[in-house]
This record gives C-alpha cells, structure tokens and sequence, in this order.
C-alpha cells in the first residue's frame, strides 16, 4: 500500500487501524481536498455526517470522522458519534469543521 494520498503522507499507525476501521483509500480521497494543512504541531479535522452525506460517503446520520494529522502526516482516523471529548484535552490543536 503507498503511504501517500494527493499531498497527504499516511502514518504507520494509520495504515494499521484504517483498514480495521473502514477508512479506505476512496473515502479519503473524497474528503482530503477539502483539509486545510496548518503548521501546528496538531490538527484535528472533524468531517460531520452532512459533509459525508452531500459527497455520498455517509457512514450513517451520527457518526462524524475524525482525522488527526501533524503537518501533511496523518496521524489517525476514526469515527465518532461523540466527538465532544476532544474538547476537553489539555493539549491545543487547531481545530478544523467539514460541514
């Protein structure tokens, strides 16, 4: 599998959890144009169900996906129903919103 997706590098952790996690090579080729790179040391990309829904990829109406990525690295991918724990971390990442 490459590690590279558009300008996007996929993690080691990535590439082991996404699979299990059903976070393909499509989904986010869908997804990753609309991801704005910072050079905080943390971003934190929260796609909502809507933004899924209007590019077709919806998992379902409560589950949102959230990227993490360290500069053009992404770090971890997953779905969420609630992803307000995020919030509460002592760390200050940038955050970004897919709606």
């Amino acid at each position: 599998m490459q590690n590279q997706i558009l300008q996007f590098y996929l993690s080691h952790h990535f590439m082991l959890r996404g699979w299990d996690r059903s976070i393909d090579r499509p989904l986010l080729y869908k997804v990753l144009p609309f991801v704005e790179c910072t050079k905080c040391e943390k971003d934190v990309v929260f796609v909502l169900p809507s933004f899924l829904q209007k590019k077709g990829i919806a998992k379902d109406d409560k589950h949102c996906l959230l990227l993490v990525l360290s500069g053009k690295l992404i770090v971890t991918a997953y779905w969420c129903k609630d992803p307000n724990y995020i919030f509460d971390k002592n760390d200050n990442p940038h955050f970004q919103i897919l709606y």
